[in-house]
């Protein structure tokens, strides 16, 4: 596994690559990585990704107490903490609210993968509800979503979309692939003349 320092420079490469990619703006989104101590980096609330700096990032137990940081963890700690018990070889977690897919998501239709390595790499892209704003509420729908399967992502109803992977570089990768299948489901439904399934 990675050094902390590490996974440290891959998070805020992460952040950087979800900022400028138009994944997120502002000061929402979250990412979450477990380090080999059974702890894990998580991004703080209320600063944006582009701004972030290792200097910011917590480090929390499993039980989403700060051990390590002077700011607060984001509010969905909760629910990054869920998906690592459920999912003992997921690794990293990303949550971001990018333009297509959470048009998906809030209008509570899975994403069509229309493209062969799409169904290869993705298999399906559940939506999962009710929504919630955040915190404690998308716990359950969160959990619904990832436990007992082999989900690499899901939509969250109203809300947006979280990937899972082995490390950031491969949530992130699976984040981006998402966002493109909903960019391309709503091209094909232009071209096509109907409104995506």
């Amino acid at each position: 596994m990675p050094t902390q320092q590490q996974i440290r420079s891959e998070f805020i490469r992460t952040c950087q690559r979800a900022f400028k990619l138009g994944l997120q703006l502002s000061t929402g989104g979250n990412i979450s990585a477990r380090l080999d101590s059974g702890n894990f980096l998580a991004k703080p609330s209320g600063i944006s990704l582009y701004d972030l700096s290792e200097d910011d990032l917590v480090v929390c137990n499993a039980a989403g107490i700060v051990l390590q940081g002077s700011h607060k963890p984001t509010k969905e700690i909760a629910s990054h903490l869920t998906i690592y018990q459920v999912r003992p070889e997921v690794n990293a977690v990303v949550h971001y609210h990018p333009p297509h897919a959470t048009a998906f998501a809030a209008a509570g239709r899975e994403i069509p993968l229309l493209t062969v390595h799409a169904r290869r790499i993705l298999g399906r892209l559940p939506v999962v509800g009710p929504p919630g704003e955040g915190g404690e509420e998308l716990v359950g729908p969160v959990r619904h979503g990832f436990e007992g399967n082999q989900a690499k992502a899901v939509l969250l109803a109203e809300h947006g979309m979280v990937a899972v992977g082995a490390s950031l570089t491969r949530a992130q990768n699976l984040a981006e692939l998402v966002e493109e299948c909903a960019r391309v489901a709503f091209i094909h439904a232009q071209l096509t003349d109907s409104a995506p399934a």
